[in-house]
């Protein structure tokens, strides 16, 4: 019984320390579904205290830049969960981003709505490399 109390703690352990392998900051595009639009998207992933995580993000929309307001962060064994918020002509939306890691980039899908959960707005996919 013990021995199998330290492996699964051994097991724990040790995919959170790989986790912790992915702090850094990161690059890729992301493209609509729907509409074809793409662009740039940024981001920094930074392991707290203890097993929480803090991240960055910025994105390219016709050529602009847009900052967000994160919401929510998750990793655990390289599946990866952003949550912000953004603003676009004057609507605030928000995007719900998830992500594996595959070895050497992050690839996943976004879904983006009303900030109230109301409406969809867009969806598509992404994909984003260690910056060097």
């Amino acid at each position: 019984m013990r021995q199998t109390i330290a492996c699964l703690l051994l097991l724990i352990v040790g995919a959170s320390a790989a986790d912790k392998d992915l702090a850094g900051a990161y690059s890729g595009e992301w493209k609509s579904a729907a509409s074809g639009n793409g662009g740039a998207i940024r981001f920094t992933l930074e392991a707290l205290p203890g097993s929480g995580w803090k991240s960055v993000l910025t994105f390219a929309l016709d050529g602009a830049d847009v900052p967000t307001t994160m919401r929510e962060v998750k990793l655990r064994d390289g599946k990866l969960e952003l949550s912000y918020d953004f603003e676009v002509q004057g609507v605030t939306a928000r995007s719900n981003v998830k992500g594996e890691w595959n070895g050497t980039e992050f690839r996943g899908q976004y879904e983006t709505s009303t900030a109230d959960g109301s409406q969809s707005v867009d969806s598509g996919t992404w994909s984003a490399k260690p910056k060097k």
